[in-house]
């Protein structure tokens, strides 16, 4: 979901990696400010003079949104929301704000939008159910909340495995797409009303177990 460019390992490494196992990838505000030399003052960043000609032509060539047919209905991935990869998605709690998307709501009133919609940015793995589409933020592989989230579309379950600094990992999280009954629906996130209990992809059950 973006965010190639910057942090902690090998750029180089990275970028190759994800090209070789021809992994869909969509370009994050980290690489964009790499590609323009600007907001280089963040930890760990790098300098567009430090990256080979290959290494800049896979950024360059990223696009803003992939759209795939899958399984279960159209999915879309982009790194903030759509073009803006600046863009955040939260229904709002008593403790944290509302953030709202008009590019999101416009994808969620089209006729055939999207089933899913899976995002970055945030760097917080979550779960965001509306009436006919599911957002799930993948988070990051760096810091606190470091993991990755499987998708199964023939189950239709999301599973959440942690990575710890120690180089563990292990599964936190299963939940099931279908079964909401814990969870609000919206219709869009003008419905946002602050008045949420967050869906973490990042607590342990109490089962931790091999991934």
């Amino acid at each position: 979901t973006g965010d190639v460019a910057d942090g902690r390992g090998c750029f180089e490494q990275s970028w190759r990696a994800l090209e070789s196992a021809r992994v869909h990838t969509v370009s994050g505000n980290h690489d964009r400010w790499l590609l323009t030399d600007k907001v280089r003052h963040v930890p760990h960043a790098q300098c567009r003079k430090q990256i080979s000609d290959q290494g800049i032509e896979f950024l360059s060539s990223l696009p803003k949104v992939v759209r795939l047919e899958t399984l279960g209905g159209e999915l879309r991935l982009c790194h903030g929301v759509a073009e803006d990869d600046m863009a955040k998605v939260w229904p709002g709690t008593e403790a944290t704000t509302i953030r709202r998307s008009e590019e999101l709501d416009e994808w969620l009133a089209e006729p055939n939008g999207p089933a899913f919609v899976i995002n970055g940015h945030m760097h917080f793995r979550t779960l965001i159910d509306f009436e006919h589409c599911h957002l799930v933020n993948a988070g990051t592989l760096k810091g606190a909340h470091a993991g990755v989230t499987v998708l199964d579309l023939l189950s239709r379950k999301l599973t959440s495995v942690n990575l710890d600094d120690d180089g563990s990992v292990y599964r936190s999280q299963c939940h099931s797409l279908d079964e909401r009954y814990n969870r609000r629906i919206w219709n869009n996130t003008a419905a946002f009303d602050g008045r949420w209990q967050p869906v973490s992809l990042h607590l342990t059950d109490g089962r931790r177990s091999a991934a």
